[in-house]
């Protein structure tokens, strides 16, 4: 069994170090944008927070049935995480995106083995759990097979206590004798499992293209063309829901002018007004203000 283990955490250091050398050569624009072990974890990941759930059918309708993997959630995290956090270096400003999935999925890969040594999981990890989740525009199994890692090998449930245990890494390191740099893995899980659960309860499926600029997508706030709304009878969403409804204001105050909302209670002291009036200097009276926690002489 250790020997075994050794073995896993070895594998699993080799498919970090290719995952490192295919990263550079994507920069440089050579191989596949995805690398299949990346593609297979993110995979595994949006079966175990948003799963099929076969078994709502006769319950609550067959609408219910389809998980995160029948609307393609895993390809759109990887999407987002690839290209949503920038490095930016002192005086030098933004470099570019950090794609992060591959690490991502490298780590959970060692949280995955972490929960295995400490004898936390409730079944056996099993490679054809990892060959299951594939699509048919996914690698071959054969080629999947060679690259899973412990993580997407194991149950739903043993995949989210490996998550769970991300938040236990730390890094502590000093660049220099001053800096003193503490790192912890902890926004991972929130990222794997809170923005897919969010992401797949928003609108982005509707969108012909995501990754166009806000102005240029195009969205048909039709329930039938998202998956999830489908699931929940959320009617779409409408304008105005976020407008802005007035300036709070009081006889008193130069803060809030123009013409008064209309409201229930018309006696209330507090105006609604239409503008947002503007601040005066030397409007309030501090001379008996005193600082709460004054500082000590000497």
């Amino acid at each position: 069994m250790v020997t075994s283990r050794i073995g896993e955490w070895l594998a699993v250091t080799w498919q970090s170090l290719a995952s490192t050398g295919g990263l550079l050569l994507e920069f440089a624009g050579i191989g596949p944008d995805v690398d299949p072990h990346t593609k297979v974890t993110f995979r595994a990941i949006a079966d175990a927070v948003v799963p099929e759930t076969p078994g709502l059918a006769g319950e609550i309708g067959p609408e219910h049935v389809p998980g995160g993997l029948a609307v393609e959630l895993d390809e759109f995290a990887v999407t987002y995480v690839d290209d949503g956090f920038q490095l930016g270096l002192p005086h030098l400003g933004p470099q570019g995106n950090i794609p992060i999935a591959d690490p991502i999925a490298h780590l959970l890969d060692s949280a995955a083995l972490t929960l295995l040594e400490r004898g936390d999981n409730e079944r056996d990890p099993d490679v054809d759990r990892a060959l299951s989740l594939l699509g048919p525009d996914d690698p071959s199994p054969t080629v999947v097979e060679d690259v899973v890692g412990p993580f997407a090998k194991l149950s739903r449930r043993d995949r989210l206590r490996a998550i769970a245990i991300v938040d236990e890494f730390d890094v502590e390191f000093s660049p220099t004798d001053d800096d003193l740099l503490e790192l912890d893995a902890g926004l991972v899980g929130q990222l794997v499992i809170g923005f897919m659960e969010m992401i797949y309860y928003s609108e982005w499926q509707g969108y012909d293209e995501f990754t166009q600029p806000p102005s240029r997508r195009v969205h048909p706030n039709d329930r039938s063309a998202v998956q999830s709304w489908r699931q929940t009878g959320f009617p779409g969403f409408a304008n105005g829901y976020a407008a802005l409804r007035g300036y709070v204001g009081t006889a008193e105050s130069p803060l809030g002018d123009g013409d008064t909302w209309a409201t229930v209670d018309e006696t209330a002291g507090v105006r609604i007004v239409r503008e947002s009036g503007a601040f005066r200097e030397n409007d309030y009276d501090t001379s008996d203000y005193g600082e709460p926690f004054p500082v000590e002489s000497g």
